[in-house]
Order: structure tokens, then sequence, then C-alpha cells
């Protein structure tokens, strides 16, 4: 009976000794738990953060994106402006160098056929009809 009272007392204090070894690795694994839930917590709240940062980039980003087209916009817009003045110059420009050219065309006529005149025409003050087609232009 002697022996069975040691045996209890042993497996009492083993099983003690076990159930505080058990309680200090749950207490280390609650801290452990603990731990690693601050740090969740630490790491969702900065991945909340670069998810705003990343939507405010975004934004940010197509406000330029916005910029950078509207000017090119305006960009185009203008050198279309310029293309419309540059033909219309261009336009203008051909017309008054076909006017000159008929003008010149026609005064070249002129010159040549009061050379062809004869001698009786200057003495009869006859002049060719190109001559008083540029009389009457003149007049006008």
């Amino acid at each position: 009976m002697k022996n069975k009272k040691i045996d209890t007392d042993f497996d009492k204090k083993n099983a003690e000794s076990v159930i505080e070894e058990l309680e200090k690795v749950l207490s280390k694994r609650e801290d452990t738990i603990k731990h690693l839930k601050e740090e969740l917590a630490d790491s969702m709240i900065r991945i909340r953060d670069m998810i705003e940062k990343n939507r405010a980039l975004e934004v940010r980003i197509n406000k330029y994106e916005l910029q950078d087209v509207s000017m090119k916009i305006g960009k185009f817009e203008e050198l279309k402006q310029n293309y419309k003045k540059l033909d219309h110059r261009t336009q203008v420009t051909k017309k008054q160098l076909d006017d000159i050219r008929k003008y010149s065309q026609f005064t070249e006529t002129v010159i040549t056929d009061l050379e062809k005149r004869g001698f009786i025409d200057l003495i009869l003050r006859r002049y060719p009809e190109s001559y008083q087609e540029y009389k009457a232009k003149e007049e006008e």
C-alpha cells in the first residue's frame, strides 16, 4: 500500500509538472497568437493605407492623363486653325499670282501689238485693240 501511495504522489507531482509545462506552452502560444493578431492588424492597416494611396495615385494619374489629352486636343485644334489660315493665305496668294500672271501676259500682248504697228498706223494714230482694252481698264 505504501508503494501505491508513492506512485500516486509521484503521478500527482508528475501530472502537476506536466500541467504547468502545458500551461506555459499554452501561455506562450497565446502570446504568439496575440502578437500575430497585432501584426495582422498592423498589416491590414498598412494594406488599407496602400490601397488608399494607390487609389489616390490612380485618380491623379487619370487627372494628368486627361490634362495631357486635353492639351493634345488643344494643340491639335491650334494646328488645325493654323493650317486653315495657311491654306487660306495660300489660296489668296495663288489667286493674286494668277491675276498678276494674266495682267503680265496681257501687258506683254499690248507691248507686242504696239511694236508690230506699222508706220502708217503711227501717223494715223491707230492703236491695236489690246491697247484700247488696256486704256479702258486703266480709266476704270
